[in-house]
């Protein structure tokens, strides 16, 4: 049977002490409870916590000070006696006469008059290894205050303010973390809504897509974009997932096709401290990111056989094992994957596993090109030039009805993304060769005006929303001539509501030249 070194009122101090870390309060509230049980067990009239930070300690905690304490900061340098505090990895404690100001003389509470002066002063240094925290110290008015106090308690409750505050500095690190997390999704969500604008336009395909995106989107259902490269594969999965029960989750993406072999199965599941050469710690893979929330994986069709095989148990049953680990990890993740390869085809040719490409196409979504749209495009060039003015800080950017008519002439092999690009440097060319009104002309357009044989030059130039208006009303035209002067069909065929597209060809003074 063994004797505590401490009398037992001590003793019980200390286990409340310790008890209290764990206690479910505020900081604030458990580092108040510290200082009134080393008040307690040492007797003084005044202690602080202090903590140390870009090199200036500043209160965390008081108890017999001025509350004006917890506005201040103390620079070392500036004051001897908290120096030799943090020079010294045992309690300091100094001598009544001596010479060294106390930091605390004239700030103690109850002293009106501020005349009571500090006779008994110790302090010790909190270090975690070798780095300093803080600062823990007590002062009283006896001159041998602290003299029946055993340096083993001082040192055992410096021990305990070092936990707390490490402690303290963690919770704050993780409260960072999850705020940053919170706003890169918020910004994620934002950014899919502002890019999802061009997406339905006005053609029946894309309007179709964005109604089979209503329906899988809320749901957790694994999905499958398909479609040539350029076509928005990406913002599409954005917009599923700002759509989604997860959208105040992270969004991770995964680009399969930039992942070399050699890595690709850390970068997915993450590895061991060791695991391979060049492993110096361990490290979370995507899935472990995205936890909670939507893996997006990017060109999915490019990904290795052997990859493969683990991706498949991890979207089948949402386990995954790190490189070098032997323990699986459960994680809960929304996939997203997309390809502009034809998996089909490819599981045909043993290129890519048929049990993974099954349990990826839950829900397949195919992404029509942009030459099967062209009604889209007259929407999103007026899109991509409405950026191309904010980026250029132009008042007003408009497109010639020639310039319109010679982009909805072209078939795009490059889709969404080479219309984009293509709008844009022909944006920057205008608008660094003209004064303002900025108006797009073919000439402006990489070249393509060589193959638009339809252009009239000198036309003059009009606003985007003319070139558009000529651009409906000719394919009302020809889709009414196609139909046989057919309303009902004209409007199927366009994606619109009958009484919608009456409407539009009223306002666009087609109704009088036009049968029904």
């Amino acid at each position: 049977m063994t004797t505590s070194a401490f009398p037992s009122r001590i003793e019980d101090a200390i286990r409340a002490a310790v008890l209290n870390l764990t206690a479910s309060v505020s900081a604030t509230e458990r580092f108040h409870r510290f200082l009134d049980l080393f008040s307690t067990v040492t007797g003084n009239k005044a202690c602080a916590l202090l903590r140390y930070q870009d090199g200036v300690l500043l209160p965390v905690a008081l108890r017999g000070l001025s509350a004006e304490v917890m506005g201040r900061g103390f620079r070392p340098d500036e004051h001897p006696r908290f120096a030799a505090i943090i020079a010294s990895r045992e309690p300091v404690r100094f001598a009544a006469d001596d010479p060294r100001p106390d930091p605390y003389d004239g700030l103690l509470a109850d002293d009106p008059g501020r005349k009571l002066p500090v006779h008994a002063c110790l302090g010790c240094s909190l270090y975690s290894e070798d780095t300093l925290l803080g600062v823990l110290s007590a002062d009283a008015l006896q001159a041998n205050a602290f003299e029946g106090v055993d340096t083993c308690v001082f040192k055992v409750f410096a021990a305990i303010a070092t936990v707390a505050l490490r402690h303290e500095a963690y919770i704050v690190m993780l409260e960072a973390l999850a705020r940053h997390r919170g706003q890169v999704a918020a910004e994620l969500v934002t950014e899919a809504l502002e890019r999802s604008q061009p997406l339905p336009g006005l053609g029946s395909a894309m309007q179709a897509l964005n109604r089979e995106m209503e329906i899988v989107a809320p749901s957790d259902l694994t999905v499958l974009l398909t479609g040539e490269t350029g076509v928005g594969k990406e913002v599409l999965a954005r917009i599923l997932h700002s759509r989604s029960n997860r959208a105040g989750q992270v969004l991770v993406h995964v680009n399969c096709a930039a992942l070399p072999e050699s890595l690709a199965e850390s970068e997915l599941f993450g590895h061991t401290r060791g695991a391979f050469t060049g492993a110096a710690s361990e490290r979370m893979g995507k899935f472990e990111l995205a936890a909670g929330g939507t893996l997006f994986l990017d060109e999915v069709g490019e990904l290795p056989l052997g990859i493969q095989a683990k991706l498949l148990r991890a979207v089948q049953f949402g386990e995954i094992q790190r490189v070098g680990s032997d323990r699986s990890l459960r994680v809960d993740v929304r996939i997203i994957a997309a390809t502009n390869r034809l998996l089909a085809e490819e599981v045909k040719a043993g290129r890519f596993r048929a049990d993974l490409y099954h349990r990826l196409s839950v829900y397949p979504l195919q992404v029509p090109p942009l030459r099967q749209r062209p009604e889209d495009i007259p929407v999103l060039a007026g899109h991509f030039l409405e950026i191309s003015r904010v980026r250029l800080g132009l008042r007003q950017l408009s497109m010639s009805p020639a310039t319109l008519r010679l982009l909805c002439g072209y078939d795009w092999p490059g889709n969404v993304r080479e219309l984009e690009h293509v709008v844009l440097r022909g944006a920057l060319r205008a608008a660094a060769t003209r004064d303002e009104p900025v108006v797009v002309h073919p000439a402006d357009l990489d070249g393509l005006d060589t193959v638009m044989a339809r252009t009239q030059p000198g036309q003059p130039a009009a606003t985007l929303t003319h070139a558009t208006d000529d651009f409906q009303r000719q394919l009302i035209r020809d889709r009414l001539e196609a139909h046989g002067g057919n309303w009902a069909e004209t409007a199927r065929s366009l994606g619109l509501d009958r009484g919608n597209l009456h409407r539009l060809a009223r306002r666009l003074g087609l109704k009088g030249e036009l049968p029904g």
